[in-house]
């Protein structure tokens, strides 16, 4: 494992993080010198997209008064962990907050390189791959899907009370992207969104989460 500190956050990266990043990036096809830097470029703006994502989370959780947060980057992405209880309101901000940065630094990322030549397969692919990562997987993690912010901005909205409603909602909708996915050829995200389902549906029936699928 991988670890470090940053803005005095513990910091562990999983070595199962860079598999699942590889072929996300499509190692199992690099196969000339091109790609391979391409493949790098992509892991290397992936890490620092989800880093910066599980920071604003960090950010916000300190912000609240917790001193005690670690990072945990693995599996399909990452885990901000605190040391004391979030209130209702707080657990939607500091959710919130995570997507929120890495929307804003894919953002700022765009302004800063567009119409720049870049003549580096290495940097015109981590150019492209940062602001992809950026945009797409803070959205991905905006859906009402537990264990995505989403879902704990759901799940925290609707409150306690309707905590099987919460999961009704994010089973249906992992089920059914999952579906999607699966009928549009996507075997890895339906796979993603299938895992989610399932233990959406565990917790329905009062078993406990799988425990590399919790998220924040």
């Amino acid at each position: 494992m991988l670890r470090f500190s940053l803005f005095d956050f513990p910091i562990v990266v999983h070595w199962f993080f860079w598999v699942n990043i590889a072929l996300l990036g499509g190692a199992v096809s690099a196969s000339s010198p091109r790609a391979m830097q391409a493949l790098a470029a992509w892991m290397l703006a992936a890490f620092v997209s989800v880093l910066i994502h599980e920071l604003g989370h960090a950010f916000a959780m300190r912000r609240f008064g917790d001193r005690r947060v670690g990072i945990l980057l693995y599996a399909f992405g990452g885990v901000a962990r605190g040391s004391r209880w979030l209130s209702r309101w707080e657990d939607i901000w500091v959710s919130a907050a995570g997507p929120a940065l890495q929307l804003a630094a894919g953002f700022v990322f765009e302004l800063v390189w567009a119409g720049r030549r870049m003549d580096s397969v290495f940097l015109a692919s981590f150019v492209g791959s940062f602001i992809h990562v950026s945009y797409w997987w803070a959205l991905l993690n905006l859906l009402p899907i537990q264990p995505l912010d989403g879902g704990h901005i759901c799940r925290a909205f609707l409150g306690q009370g309707r905590l099987r409603l919460s999961l009704v909602i994010s089973l249906v909708c992992a089920g059914g992207l999952s579906l999607f996915s699966l009928q549009s050829g996507a075997l890895f995200i339906a796979l993603f969104f299938g895992m989610m389902a399932f233990n959406n549906w565990r917790e329905l029936q009062g078993q406990p989460q799988v425990p590399w699928m919790e998220a924040r």
